[in-house]
C-alpha cells in the first residue's frame, strides 16, 4: 500500500475547494507514491482515466486510493472524490432527493456523501468502483434528504447557464453511454439480477443489430428457433429493465 503524502488537508466540500486543492497538492505527490499509477504521475491522474479502456487498471487504482484514504491519507481521499466530479454532477442533475436545492448545496451535499462512500466501501467490491460508489454516495444522499425537515427553494439544473456548469469543469465528453451500459451491465452482475450468460446472450443479440448471421450462430449455439431466441432475449430485457426502474425508484433518480 502506498505511504500516505498528506494526513490532513484543509478543504470544504464544493467542486472548486476540491478541484483547487487536488491541483495543489497532487503536484507535490512523487511519482511512485501509489504504485498502481505506474509512471503516470498524480497530477495526470484525470488525463489518464479520460482515456477510453483500461478498466482493469482504473479500478486497480481506484482501490489502491480507497484503501490509502481509508487509512488516513488525505490526499488519496480528495483525488477519489476528483475523479468522480463529472459523475457526482451528473448524478445531482439527476436526483429527485436533491432537485429543490440550489446547485452549489446540492453539490455540496453530494460531496459529502462522496467522502463518507470512500471511507466505507468494502475493499472486496472490486469491480466498476466508480458506479459502485457513486451509488452508495447516492444511497447516502437519499437517507439524509429524508430525514431531514429543512425547507429549501426549488430550483433546476435548467436554470443555470452553460457559462454556470462550464464552472464546475463539466463536459459532455465526460459522457460515455457504451461505459454507462457496461456499468449497469456489471451491476446487475453483482446484484444478482442477471447470470453471466444471460449478460453474455443480451449483449450478443441486440448488438448484432441486424446482422442475420450473428444471430443465426446464437441460434445455433442455443438450438433454438428464431423466435425462441427473440423472447428469451426480450424476457432477460425486461428482467433488467424492471430492476432498473426499480432502483432508480429507490435511490431517487428522476425516471
Amino acid at each position: 500500500m502506498a505511504t500516505a503524502t498528506f494526513t490532513h488537508l484543509s478543504w470544504e466540500p464544493t467542486v472548486k475547494s476540491v478541484t483547487a486543492t487536488f491541483d495543489c497538492y497532487a503536484e507535490q505527490s512523487p511519482v511512485g507514491a501509489y504504485p498502481a499509477l505506474g509512471a503516470v504521475p498524480l497530477a495526470e491522474i484525470r488525463d489518464a482515466f479520460r482515456s477510453p479502456g483500461q478498466d482493469a487498471w482504473k479500478d486497480l487504482v481506484l482501490m489502491e486510493l480507497i484503501q490509502a484514504a481509508q487509512a488516513g491519507d488525505a490526499l488519496a481521499h480528495i483525488t477519489v472524490i476528483r475523479l468522480l466530479i463529472p459523475k457526482a454532477i451528473k448524478v445531482t442533475a439527476s436526483s429527485r432527493a436533491l432537485r429543490l436545492y440550489s446547485l452549489d448545496d446540492a453539490l455540496s451535499i453530494y460531496i459529502t456523501a462522496l467522502w463518507e462512500a470512500i471511507l466505507t466501501h468494502p475493499v472486496t467490491r472490486n469491480h466498476r468502483i466508480a458506479f459502485s460508489l457513486a451509488m452508495d454516495a447516492l444511497g447516502i444522499v437519499n437517507g439524509s434528504v429524508k430525514r431531514s425537515n429543512r425547507k429549501v427553494t426549488e430550483t433546476s439544473m435548467d436554470n443555470f447557464s452553460d457559462e454556470e456548469l462550464e464552472s464546475y469543469a463539466f463536459h459532455e465528453d465526460d459522457a460515455d453511454p457504451e461505459r454507462d451500459l457496461a456499468e449497469v451491465l456489471a451491476w446487475s452482475l453483482s446484484a444478482k439480477i442477471l447470470t453471466k450468460a444471460e449478460v453474455i446472450l443480451l449483449t450478443r443479440y441486440y448488438l448484432a443489430g441486424d446482422v442475420p448471421s450473428s444471430r443465426e450462430t446464437l441460434m445455433e449455439e442455443h438450438g433454438v428457433s428464431a423466435e425462441a431466441l427473440r423472447k428469451r432475449a426480450s424476457r432477460i430485457r425486461i428482467t433488467l429493465v424492471n430492476a432498473v426502474r426499480q432502483e432508480v425508484s429507490e435511490a431517487g433518480w428522476e425516471a
